[in-house]
């Protein structure tokens, strides 16, 4: 028995193009916090999404999934679009899109079994009798390493580690057969002794299935594990984004290379490249490159208007007037 339907021969599957998110705040203002986004994942890729907390990482997932809906843009997923669709449709967008919550717990029902966590959404989205749907509840069980797979079946959530607690929440989003998964901070709220466990049961089922992942993390280090390519967040607005090697070999924004500075690791010692530490202004208001205030290299030229995004090698594009040049050395073997 397969998990999996054959997929589209075609190689682009997720598209997000001029992505606004808009939120009400206090005095009738309104905030961006994430601001004219655009990417696309192929097929079978993993597009790592970097930043620190309050970039809009988690927003631009979530819109992706329709669980919240842009103020503008484009979201196209195998070619439809999905921007604004409900009802009906919603539904079966579902069965194409899935989402694995950062907290292996809080996204779990604690009065539901195992099994309950995974024969609904089975009876929801395939159907099938008792009988099938219990086997591909013993497949999704043992290829997510949830074994002895009778004994487990019978637990509730709090019965479970993290990591396995985890690894239900992945068969439960494998259980209506996705094509494409958002993976929030999948590991950010585990041990660190489980944390490769889990990132290697991703690439197998990624390489297996070729699914298609946006990994939202603040780690640059699984990024460059798990990710194909790597996309850096700052306050809603895209940084840069290139191959990951290549990314984390030669960073070109400032802020790249402040993430870069932070991450354990990392040979690039020192005072953290950057002017002040403060939140960004997320206003509708703001002028220029968000990351300005922060910048050591920031002209006035920066705080007038946002640098479009250059390429500056083939796949490598930074959104500065002054890219840094020249690789930094980090170590191979964390990064």
């Amino acid at each position: 028995m397969h998990l999996f339907m054959s997929l589209d021969k075609s190689d682009l599957l997720v598209e997000a193009e001029n992505l606004v998110m808009r939120f009400p705040v206090r005095g009738g203002q309104w905030i961006r916090p994430v601001d004219d986004v655009s990417f696309s994942i192929r097929r079978g890729e993993v597009l790592a999404l970097v930043g620190e907390s309050g970039s809009g990482k988690t927003t631009i997932g979530r819109s992706l999934l329709r669980i919240l809906e842009p103020a503008q843009g484009t979201i196209r997923v195998a070619g439809s679009d999905v921007t604004h669709i409900k009802g009906k449709a919603l539904v079966r967008y579902r069965r194409e899109a899935q989402m694995i919550f950062q907290d292996p717990f809080g996204s779990l029902n604690p009065i539901k079994t195992v099994e309950a966590h995974l024969t609904f959404p089975i009876k929801k989205h395939r159907g099938g009798n008792a009988d099938r749907v219990s086997a591909v509840v013993d497949e999704l069980l043992t290829r997510v390493g949830l074994t002895p797979v009778d004994e487990t079946r019978q637990k509730f959530p709090h019965e479970l580690s993290g990591g396995q607690r985890q690894r239900l929440a992945i068969a439960r989003a494998l259980a209506v057969q996705p094509t494409f998964l958002v993976a929030d901070e999948l590991i950010s709220m585990l041990d660190v002794s489980i944390r490769a466990g889990i990132l290697k049961l991703m690439n197998e089922l990624k390489a297996e299935f070729r699914l298609s992942f946006l990994y939202i993390t603040h780690d640059l280090a699984s990024a460059r594990y798990f990710g194909d390519r790597i996309m850096v967040l700052y306050a809603g607005r895209i940084m840069e984004t290139a191959a990951s090697r290549e990314l984390v070999r030669n960073p070109s924004h400032p802020y790249t290379r402040l993430l870069l500075a932070a991450t354990p690791g990392s040979q690039h010692h020192g005072k953290l490249p950057e002017r002040v530490n403060e939140p960004p202004d997320l206003s509708e208001a703001r002028r220029g490159c968000p990351f300005a205030t922060r910048c050591l290299y920031a002209t006035d030229e920066c705080r007038e208007t946002m640098p479009p995004m250059t390429e500056i090698e083939p796949g490598h594009q930074v959104a500065c007037y002054h890219p840094q040049t020249g690789a930094i050395a980090v170590e191979r073997a964390t990064i």
